[in-house]
């Protein structure tokens, strides 16, 4: 049977994804001896109270590396729910920026960046729960474009509420996905009761599940996020906009080309989709700004509308570069096929994947030598 080129695409993704994935396999920071102890709670075997219980907040990533733990390692329990999520998103990328762009080249260009970005490859398949929340904040936002949420049934609003739940229980930043609906709907002029639909469901499942564990989002806020980072992170409010500037450039890349990449797009972007991508980052900055700590892993929750722009923007590079007066001139016989089109995407991919992968040389982790943070004792690991 013979593949189109769209699935042929998505093949050669997903290899791309399980070697960055296999390469950056179970990490172990800090938080993840938290995580761990979520895990073991849904075994019935927690130990003794403590911090790690904030993390039951966040319980759908434990639960599912619980159910694994009975036939892996519990590092690899993690990792494989996550490397399965990685991968799904990695494909889901692709085809959110398909329905955004209608552009196969652009779907794989920032699909292919989505994968090999830095946070992807420090926390995605790591003893944490940020995979997770990437997933659902990617599924959300395709699901509201796919099905038109502004406009759709009711029934399928309740559907759409019930998995921005889920994500919610994922990772609380998945909310970014809920402002983006929320926002995209109201600017839509569509009636408030959809709005009130999409958010009642998230709001009553996590609110009702933090009731039944007894850990209270207030605290969790609190705790992890004013305390550390009025420890951690004491700024003044310049110093913080210039370092909220520097994470969220970090977050794409060492250096700025995917977001010069996605300004390109953006300037080039029909009118119409504008407004998701200002929805976006309304839902997305909302987050960014209402979260004391400063963070890659955090402001990388843009990544739904950086990376589609960044695809619309190398093509629009591919225009300006080998299109212009200048190479007419100098190479008038210039191949201006699809080839080269796909050979430049490669070139500029390679490069991004080359630059990236370089920078976190040291947290190379192989399922055979596994990265652990050297805070973390060897006990924690269990």
């Amino acid at each position: 049977m013979r593949l189109s080129t769209d699935k042929l695409m998505v093949l050669g993704l997903l290899l791309f994804t399980l070697a960055e994935g296999l390469s950056h396999y179970g990490q172990v920071y800090p938080d993840s001896p938290g995580y761990f102890a979520a895990a073991h709670f849904f075994q019935g075997r927690a130990p003794p109270p403590g911090t790690w219980e904030f993390r039951l907040l966040r319980p759908l990533i434990p639960f599912l590396a619980s159910l694994a733990n009975y036939f892996i390692g519990i590092r690899s329990s993690f990792a494989v729910v996550n490397l399965v999520l990685w991968c799904g998103s990695a494909v889901l990328m692709f085809y959110f920026t398909k329905l955004l762009t209608k552009d196969t080249y652009s779907a794989l260009f920032s699909s292919a960046l989505f994968s090999s970005a830095i946070p992807m490859l420090l926390f995605a398949d790591a003893a944490l729960t940020d995979m997770g929340g990437y997933f659902f904040i990617l599924l959300c936002s395709y699901l509201v474009v796919k099905w038109d949420i502004p406009h759709a049934s009711i029934r399928r609003v309740c559907v759409m509420g019930l998995v921005l739940a889920v994500g919610i229980l994922a990772r609380e930043s998945v909310a970014s996905a809920l402002i983006f609906a929320l926002a995209w709907t109201l600017w839509s002029g569509r009636s408030i009761s959809r709005a009130a639909i999409l958010l009642i469901f998230p709001l009553a499942i996590s609110l009702g599940w933090s009731y039944a564990v007894g850990i209270s989002y207030v605290a969790w806020y609190t705790q992890g996020g004013l305390v550390y980072a009025a420890t951690n992170q004491p700024l003044s409010p310049l110093r913080r906009l210039l370092r909220l500037a520097g994470s969220i450039e970090y977050s794409f890349g060492r250096y700025p080309e995917a977001l010069l990449l996605g300004a390109l797009g953006f300037l080039s972007t029909q009118r119409n989709l504008l407004k998701i991508h200002i929805s976006i980052w309304i839902g997305a900055l909302a987050i960014i700004f209402a979260w004391p700590v400063i963070d890659t892993r955090f402001t990388f929750i843009l990544f739904p509308s950086i990376f589609p722009l960044a695809g619309v923007g190398l093509e629009e590079a591919y225009r300006i570069i080998f299109k212009s007066k200048l190479v007419q001139e100098i190479w008038p016989s210039f191949p201006d096929s699809l080839q080269v089109r796909y050979a430049f995407l490669l070139l500029i991919v390679a490069v991004y994947a080359l630059i990236t992968n370089m920078v976190l040389i040291g947290y190379v982790s192989f399922p055979w030598m596994p990265y652990t943070d050297p805070s973390v004792k060897p006990t924690d690991i269990l």
